[in-house]
């Protein structure tokens, strides 16, 4: 998509990409189709600090484009405290986003801000209620319509309490029309330590929504290969619909890749960006994954690139149409080739 550590360090990792944000803006095509309510919709995930970094002509695309905008930034602490509320505001003010909007919707995204904390928010009663109260009046306060939960890094042992906190939450919110969404790792063909905690039959019975994060199936902790694979993928979203509908499942897409480097323990995260300028001076094939690969050859140094382009990315998209599924989520904006 790796031990529960290397999802937290592959998601500051992403955080840390500062320099691969996009720097030239994307021109919007004169031939949009008509989007209707039946029309699988578009979501995007975003990097808070981003969007002081996007070019203007970038920054209308998306808000035009995308349905829903998940910003990440927002943690929970054990106590049940929300953290950095003010600084993610402030972010979406400055961007001149609307928190309310109806296109885009906006969704706060909420992380833990440790494992230790996670596990303290789950099983202590009072972080509990405290958590879902804080929660509560920071969506109303602002109007945002829906929230996006990523909890990651905790044992199988707190799976219950997972699934037993998202329906208490679930219940407060929905009284005011605020859906609850949640990142599910895969559930199948990965290992067990990696998914245990995300028990699907626990947690899509207590969520509104579903992102499949059809992501880091080789990762900064595997041998080398692709970020993602067409069937891996669609034998997730098969599973997955055995025990949430369809319509409330969107199939969450990469925008980047690794590179391996031969003869050397490193591992780097490479924007689909970077990779594609790559691919114009070194030779690349397609993977069996869909993925592209690109060998590289820099002086003494080689390495292989395999990372999610815009024609991978565009065969995912097609399962999102073969499953009736609500639409694709693309982990992140900003990542993407122009």
């Amino acid at each position: 998509m790796k031990i529960f550590l290397m999802l937290s360090i592959l998601f500051f990792s992403f955080c840390s990409l500062n320099s691969e944000e996009v720097t030239d803006p994307i021109e919007k095509t004169t031939s949009e189709s008509v989007v209707t309510d039946s029309s699988p919709k578009k979501w995007g995930y975003v990097y808070s600090n981003s969007f002081q970094k996007f070019p203007e002509n970038y920054k209308k695309f998306i808000l035009e484009d995308y349905d829903i905008l998940c910003i990440t930034g927002l943690l929970f602490r054990g106590t049940g405290q929300l953290r950095f509320e003010n600084e993610f505001i402030n972010k979406l003010q400055n961007a001149g986003i609307s928190t309310n909007s109806e296109k885009p919707i906006i969704y706060p995204m909420v992380a833990l801000s440790s494992t230790k904390d996670g596990i303290q928010l789950l099983t202590n009663e009072n972080s509990r209620t405290k958590s879902i109260e804080n929660l509560k009046s920071f969506l109303k306060r602002y109007g945002f319509k829906g929230v996006h939960l990523d909890f990651e890094n905790i044992p199988i042992d707190y799976a219950s309490h997972l699934g037993e906190y998202l329906g208490e939450l679930k219940k407060e919110i929905n009284e005011d029309d605020i859906k609850l969404s949640f990142a599910l790792f895969p559930q199948i063909d990965i290992p067990i330590q990696l998914r245990s905690f995300h028990k699907i039959e626990l947690i899509a019975p207590n969520v509104d929504e579903i992102v499949f994060m059809a992501y880091d199936y080789h990762n900064l902790k595997t041998e080398e290969g692709c970020v993602s694979d067409k069937s891996w993928a669609e034998n997730n979203i098969i599973e997955i619909t055995k025990f949430i509908s369809p319509s409330s499942l969107y199939l969450g897409i990469p925008s980047y890749g690794y590179e391996w480097y031969e003869n050397s323990k490193r591992i780097a995260v490479i924007s689909a960006r970077e990779a594609e300028r790559f691919k114009q001076t070194f030779p690349s094939e397609r993977d069996e994954s869909g993925c592209l690969k690109i060998n590289k050859k820099k002086g003494k140094k080689v390495s292989k690139i395999y990372y999610s382009d815009k024609e991978f990315r565009k065969s995912l998209e097609e399962l999102v149409g073969k499953y009736n599924l609500s639409g694709s989520a693309i982990w992140r904006l900003g990542l993407e080739e122009q």
